[in-house]
């Protein structure tokens, strides 16, 4: 299998790590090895520097991790944690992400993934495919999800935001599960009503039916579901996550976290609902998958036995048709950057780095401008620590006059004193990583 195609676009394409980043991987080892070195691998090809820290196995999924692991977890500018477990929903975590740190959770990631799944897809067409189910979404007060298995439920999200997991992980703090690619929220509190059936269910099993009432899966049969929310207490049954797969180069193979990123998919987790808006915190927090479901928001129906109503057939077929055409274009990495004699000091106090004090050599992508720092999408460029200097996406280079020529009008714009106006002039220009001189001035 060919892991270095996943590494790279994971790399390059979702998180843009940069020469002069920090980047830690944290694993364990009941994860294959390859995978984590794959990364780093990757992550050298950038100059970027990369260190692997093994970890303990945790039991479950929503586990702490220890103390001496959270605290390694702030340090970094990137982290990939590649674990047997998930630490997506750890108060580790959430401290890593308010710290700054982009993180991409890969718990139990497979081979499959990095070869030939999800990790494989073009992260713009999940990005387009997420904005469009999101603008269904975002006012929603009631929803209700069907299946041919069984399951129908009530539930209300009013007044909950949608998390929009789109792989994209270029802006200081984000995090997004690799693969990628859902939007999800917590429903709210005591108010999940009726039966849920989950299809998959990853090593748990298939075909596991819950009956819910006022928020909490008070019977769970035809799986060890039982004892593992028993072990926990009652807020382990408590409906904690509605998740919408939109990632056309997922594959069901028996991975959760492959799984529930399937486009025309519903998942729903039982558990830990804080880090998508919920208030239910406990050390667990488990998904299971929902085929051909029937989603209807407020009265009308969005998705029908797991086709997006709202697509019309030619999109629907396309963005399918699109992801499968990413295999057969290389992935392109950050090319080789050239050193100057310029150095500049490494102001870091981590223990994991083997480049500790050390100095670096300056980056021929940094543009001479003093452009500012708010101003730009991280995926086009983003400001750096170093001198405050502007770095420009290598694989976007060609675009760096045509951004001095925008930022120069918009700086005109700013001197007026309107700031609230350039705030919203930038975000349409760069919007959502898009580089586009479609905006005007007026």
């Amino acid at each position: 299998m060919d892991l270095m195609k996943g590494a790279r676009i994971a790399v390059n394409h979702c998180m843009s790590i940069r020469p002069y980043e920090e980047v830690l991987i944290i694993t364990d080892n009941k994860m294959p090895k390859g995978l984590s070195e794959a990364l780093k691998k990757a992550v050298d090809e950038t100059g970027a520097k990369c260190t692997i820290k093994y970890m303990e196995p945790i039991k479950e999924n929503g586990q702490e991790p220890s103390h001496e692991i959270a605290e390694l977890m702030k340090i970094p500018d990137v982290l990939f944690v590649v674990t047997s477990k998930s630490l997506s929903h750890t108060r580790a975590r959430r401290d890593a992400s308010e710290a700054g740190v982009r993180i991409a959770s890969m718990p139990k990631v497979t081979e499959f993934s990095f070869s030939e799944g999800g990790l494989t897809t073009d992260y713009m067409i999940v990005r387009e495919l997420i904005e469009k189910i999101h603008e269904q979404l975002k006012n929603a007060k009631r929803i209700k999800v069907t299946s041919p298995n069984g399951t129908e439920f009530t539930t209300s999200v009013e007044n909950r935001e949608w998390e929009e997991d789109d792989g994209l992980i270029n802006n200081k703090g984000k995090f997004c599960n690799l693969p990628a690619g859902e939007i999800a929220t917590a429903p709210v509190e005591g108010m999940t009503q009726g039966t849920i059936v989950f299809d998959k269910m990853g090593e748990l099993g298939e075909n596991i039916k819950l009956t819910v009432k006022d928020g909490y899966a008070i019977k769970i049969e035809g799986s060890l579901l039982e004892e593992a929310v028993n072990k926990v207490g009652k807020d382990a049954r408590n409906i904690a996550e509605i998740g919408i797969g939109a990632n056309p180069k997922s594959k069901i193979i028996g991975n959760v976290l492959e799984d529930e990123k399937v486009f025309g998919t519903i998942h729903v987790a039982l558990g830990n609902s804080l880090s998508l808006g919920g208030k239910v915190d406990v050390p667990l927090h488990v998904d299971g998958i929902i085929l051909k479901p029937t989603l209807e928001v407020d009265g009308r129906i969005i998705i029908k036995d797991g086709r997006w109503t709202f697509l019309d057939s030619t999109e629907h077929i396309s963005a399918i048709r699109l992801a499968e055409e990413k295999l057969k274009t290389p992935t392109k990495s950050f090319s080789k950057i050239e050193e100057e004699n310029i150095e500049i000091k490494r102001e870091t106090n981590n223990d994991f780095n083997p480049y500790k004090n050390q100095t670096k050599p300056y980056n021929p992508y940094i543009i001479r401008e003093p452009l500012e720092p708010h101003y730009f999408d991280p995926w086009v460029g983003g400001w750096t620590r170093l001198n405050n200097r502007f770095v420009i996406n290598p694989q976007l280079y060609g675009y760096w006059i045509k951004i001095v020529e925008i930022h120069e009008k918009i700086h005109n714009i700013y001197q007026t004193g309107n700031e609230g106006f350039v705030e919203r002039m930038t975000q349409h220009i760069f919007r959502n990583g898009y580089f586009s001189l479609s905006g005007g001035y007026s």
